[in-house]
């Protein structure tokens, strides 16, 4: 029996020493036996019949599980126990690793912190199975081999990891050698040595696309990198590669003695995963084992993130939008822009004031002042008020006499308070004559969904996480929004009259992320929003069970921590990206565009003026007709 050595052997000294800080779960197989009294004081410890789970496992839980019985079965188990650490034996070794791949990517639970110790006797597992890439790709990796012969010589060994791929990171080195007769070790070595603290030129792939400023890909003779899709001998398959995500990689691969190299190969968009663990784009990739880390602003999404790991977030990226600019109020509307609504209605309530006051003293006048026979009704009365009142707002004179102080005195005083509003009035229609005068821009989310604009850009990613939102205000801007390729939005953004809003990224530090779409041309015709339509942390996919991540994560805290956020961001803008666009934007916001000086007046300046003169000549000429009218048909009569 294997484990009747183990005994001897003190198996249990690997759980204590280096697997019992966490919980261990033990796959049994009928060929080997565990005898419990050896980990009896060790709590966290769950021993999993592979055959015996169906009698354990309900059949909801089985059904709620993708894949074969046996991933359902190790899916839920690693869910239920939360094993961070796993002892296989045997012939179930691979059949453990090919379903627990699987399974790691289908349950909840993941850790940082996996460990596996495989026991096996040496004629009885081949090593040429150790091809898998879960081998290459695993750190953490303790195989127990028993002497075959006579079993009294255990080997420690473990897969080499690092170096590159080429040199067969999941062959077998020696750690250590264990005699059950002396009940000692060789050397004494740890069995779990630290292998990450220097990678010894592991590649590190990256996943992504050309999307400054995140990532920045382009042919330079400073190569740093290489495109391993392109074949090695050709000029172009060695590339510059930069980007204020890149450089987090491309800094944790100088610390890690690491090579980073890239794969474009199926990168022209974010990508999708899809149920069945496969994927397009640059997250396909990564769940295709084509690649370790997918950056380029990849958000924390929550379909994606049930398949994949992802690291703490990396920058503050904003959805904002450069909108039409705004056109020139029409000119048959300047008239009535010197005052706003309200101050409209304050002026009409003031001149019916005038009106009333002029009528009663009129009238009070009539009755003081005149003899009976010269005194006249209501009806003239109030066609005085009237008219002397808006003659007094044009600066025009009356005819009739005052007999009374009070009308005298109360005529100077709407003289003085129209006198007051027509200098105002005048002074603000000068300034707009001269000041171009906008419509109300769609530089805010709420103007934007009042003004039904239709926004676009070239992904489903610029909304996918925001798809799930019940708030009705991101329900009707994404009835607006629209897909289209990039030649399509070149052709949108060239047009002369752009009548759409094209999606931008606002990085944390005042810089924008911007297609090669928008040309200089067409940000002439737009302006950026004030604030964003939503805003994400920005994160790296990685695959699950990749043993990096908790040194990825730990360099992230150091660079936010030391502020090269903010440095990263403004050099490689000023490296990699057109500043002229960049200030071109900026100079779009609303209240930061600079003075334009003085404009020439033209025709259509005056259009509001010659408007009201034409409607005022219009009917005076039909009140001419009508008093005509009146006056002869009787003389006809």
């Amino acid at each position: 029996k294997f484990i009747n050595n183990i005994v001897n052997f003190k198996f249990f000294y690997i759980v204590g020493s280096y697997l019992n800080e966490s919980t261990v779960c033990i796959f049994l197989n009928e060929k080997f036996e565990i005898q419990l009294q050896q980990f009896e004081h060790y709590s966290s410890l769950v021993l999993t019949n592979i055959k015996l789970l169906n009698e354990t496992l309900t059949k909801d839980q089985l059904e709620a599980e993708n894949g074969d019985e046996l991933l359902q079965k190790i899916s839920i188990s690693i869910e239920v126990t939360h094993c961070q650490a796993f002892i296989v034996f045997g012939s179930d070794i691979i059949r453990f690793v090919e379903t627990f791949t699987k399974a790691s990517i289908y349950s909840i639970w993941r850790s940082l912190h996996n460990k596996f110790v495989f026991g096996y006797i040496a004629n009885d597992f081949k090593e040429e199975l150790l091809k898998r890439s879960f081998f290459e790709d695993q750190a953490n990796l303790l195989f127990v081999v028993r002497d075959y012969a006579t079993g009294n010589v255990f080997d420690m060994k473990t897969n080499k990891y690092v170096g590159p791929r080429a040199e067969n990171p999941a062959q077998l080195r020696l750690l250590d050698r264990y005699y059950v007769s002396e009940q000692r070790f060789q050397k004494g070595n740890c069995l779990f040595p630290d292998k990450l603290k220097d990678l010894k030129g592991r590649e590190v792939t990256i996943a992504g696309f050309n999307y400054p400023p995140y990532t920045v890909i382009k042919q330079s003779t400073k190569a740093n990198a290489r495109d391993i899709s392109i074949p090695e001998d050709s000029n172009l398959s060695n590339v510059y590669i930069d980007g204020t995500e890149t450089r987090i990689v491309l800094t944790f691969c100088e610390r890690y003695n690491c090579r980073v190299q890239i794969d474009t190969s199926d990168v022209n968009d974010w990508g999708t995963i899809y149920p069945n663990i496969s994927g397009d784009g640059a997250l396909g990739m990564v769940i295709n084992n084509k690649a370790d880390v997918c950056i380029g602003a990849m958000y924390s999404w929550f379909e994606d993130y049930k398949f994949l790991d992802l690291s703490m977030y990396l920058v503050r990226s904003g959805i904002t939008c450069l909108v039409p600019m705004p056109m020139r109020v029409a000119g048959w509307y300047i008239p009535l822009e010197p005052f706003q609504a309200t101050l409209w209605s304050a002026v009409f309530v003031c001149l019916c004031i005038e009106t009333m006051g002029l009528i009663l003293a009129y009238r009070s006048e009539q009755e003081l002042y005149l003899t009976p026979s010269e005194r006249v009704g209501w009806w003239r009365c109030a066609k005085y008020g009237l008219s002397t009142t808006y003659k007094l707002l044009i600066s025009q004179s009356g005819n009739s006499k005052a007999h009374s102080i009070t009308v005298r005195v109360l005529l100077f005083a709407c003289f003085l308070n129209d006198l007051i509003i027509t200098s105002i009035y005048g002074g603000g229609l000068a300034s707009i004559l001269t000041i171009p005068s906008l419509e109300e821009a769609a530089d805010t989310v709420h103007r934007l969904r009042s003004h039904q604009l239709q926004w676009a850009a070239n992904s489903e990613a610029w909304v996918s996480a925001i798809r799930g939102s019940d708030d009705p205000l991101v329900h009707d801007l994404l009835n607006k929004f629209h897909i289209y390729g990039d030649e399509e939005l070149l052709r949108f953004a060239e047009d002369p009259r752009v009548s759409i809003a094209f999606a931008v990224e606002r990085l944390p530090f005042g810089h924008f992320a911007i297609g090669d779409y928008l040309v200089p041309q067409a940000i002439d015709q737009l302006i950026i929003m004030r604030d964003d339509l939503y805003y994400q942390y920005t994160v790296a996919f990685v695959p699950r069970l990749w043993p990096l991540l908790k040194q990825f994560n730990s360099l992230i805290y150091n660079w936010h921590s030391s502020g090269f956020d903010k440095y990263w961001e403004y050099r490689v803008v000023a490296d990699n990206l057109n500043l002229k666009i960049q200030q071109q934007v900026e100079s779009t916001m609303s209240g930061s565009q600079e003075d334009i000086g003085p404009v020439t007046l033209g025709m259509s300046n005056f259009a509001g003026i010659i408007l009201v003169w034409l409607l005022g000549s219009i009917l005076g000429t039909f009140t001419f007709l009508i008093e005509l009218i009146l006056t002869n048909v009787p003389q006809l009569n």
